[in-house]
């Protein structure tokens, strides 16, 4: 992806988000380190806190975002499984052009996932996602970090694009419709892999047949996007296609790595905000 250069601003004052000068531009450089602080700048932005970085794709999409019939995207906050979810979603939709089988062949086998299934918001950074958008073979696979509130309604109010949301034990990270969105939660996808993929795929409208379960392609994707399998490409130990060095994208792949004082604090705060809603991290 080329850099996009904006002019450097660091925050957005809350109460002018709709103002077309409260919009923050940074300069977007593929690689970047996720220690750099200038990526986890946020803005205040119709109610809600965004990461600067993503502010001027968000008003892009919602300006100018067209959906087509059969558009599916995958939702989530960052560091809470998105990358592998990604990767899932990828071989499992595209699995009639590139068998999961094959993973000599496989784009996941040479591609860093962000690179098969695009941000959202970095396509339309720049005001040529609608291009790139249109240039994508349905069905559409496509990523965003936004809010739900932020979303707009040619994707959130339309019933002919799917949503796939992935959320996380909020200490391992520092409801809608159940026919539009599919919640997943990354700690059960770890559990249960196979089972996981096997309700994306029914999800997506593209159930393994009995053929496929018996010829164990549903275990050809999960090896074929297992965390060891996709930690140690090439591609992903040295490559940088997109806003971060691929290597950060991929830590330890499991849960439970927190202090027990953490747990205490963030279980406090996650009980007093979900309370009443049925969700729970018990």
């Amino acid at each position: 992806m080329a850099a996009a250069c904006y002019q450097p601003i660091r925050w957005c004052r809350p109460g002018a988000e709709d103002s077309a000068g409260a919009v923050p531009h940074i300069t977007i450089v593929p690689g970047r380190r996720p220690s750099d602080p200038e990526l986890w700048v946020r803005c205040y932005y119709q109610g809600t806190w965004v990461l600067a970085p993503h502010l001027p794709g968000i008003v892009s999409i919602q300006q100018s975002f067209v959906p087509r019939r059969g558009d599916v995207v995958l939702a989530s906050p960052p560091k809470c499984g998105t990358t592998w979810l990604k990767a899932l979603a990828f071989a499992t939709v595209a699995r009639g052009a590139y068998p999961p089988g094959d993973t000599e062949r496989h784009p996941l086998s040479r591609l860093n996932p962000h690179e098969c299934v695009p941000f959202m918001e970095m396509l339309f950074a720049d005001g040529s996602g609608s291009g790139k958008m249109d240039a994508l073979p349905s069905p559409r696979l496509m990523a965003t970090h936004m809010p739900h509130s932020v979303l707009p309604p040619s994707i959130k109010e339309n019933a002919g694009c799917k949503i796939i949301y992935v959320c996380r034990e909020p200490k391992d990270m520092q409801a809608a419709n159940p026919e539009k969105v599919l919640f997943l939660r990354y700690d059960e996808m770890l559990r249960d892999p196979v089972g996981n993929v096997k309700k994306l795929a029914q999800f997506v409208g593209q159930p393994f047949s009995p053929a496929e379960e018996d010829a164990g392609v549903v275990m050809d994707v999960v090896r074929l996007c297992s965390f060891d399998k996709l930690k140690n490409l090439e591609i992903n130990k040295a490559g940088s296609g997109s806003l971060f060095a691929n290597d950060s994208y991929f830590r330890k792949g499991g849960v439970g790595d927190w202090t027990p004082d953490m747990a205490r604090r963030l279980d406090a705060v996650v009980d007093d905000k979900l309370r009443g809603s049925g969700l729970s991290f018990a």
